[in-house]
């Protein structure tokens, strides 16, 4: 049995939530973050087709996210037939994230060894004490209401 580095699940120190004015809450940084910082790496929860219906109908459906194109074996260990009708439930930080038009921070996911990791990355320097926010993507304040 050969055996693989393991991925690192990292968090920059200093994260915090915090009640927002309009949006609930938050995240924010106690310092200043650097453009193409990375903020924290976690694994993700895949859901089929089915799991993802009863999702729908529960407040998870706030914090589940459409996948790309999975890997064969990824689909398969997850029981998933269309990628298009399945999703997938971050379990860090990053889930509180607000939506912005013109986010500081965004979310990249990557498959290593079977599991589904998200990386919260600034994409433009963030000075101390500013919410993070990224982009929920087309649709998805519609497809809620």
């Amino acid at each position: 049995m050969t055996r693989k580095k393991p991925t690192v699940l990292d968090r920059k120190k200093g994260l915090y939530l915090k009640e927002t004015a309009t949006k609930g809450r938050g995240v924010f940084c106690t310092s200043a973050i650097k453009k193409g910082e990375t903020l924290e790496v976690t694994p993700a929860l895949i859901l089929n087709e089915r799991e993802t219906g009863h999702t729908d109908k529960t407040l998870l459906n706030n914090y589940a996210f459409t996948v790309g194109p999975l890997p064969k074996a990824i689909r398969a260990k997850a029981g998933v037939k269309d990628d298009g009708n399945a999703s997938c439930l971050i379990m860090g930080l990053m889930t509180f994230c607000n939506h912005d038009e013109e986010p500081n921070a965004e979310i990249v996911w990557e498959q290593i060894d079977g599991t589904v990791y998200h990386t919260l990355q600034a994409t433009r320097s963030i000075p101390k004490n500013t919410e993070i926010c990224t982009t929920y993507g087309e649709g998805w304040f519609e497809d809620r209401q």
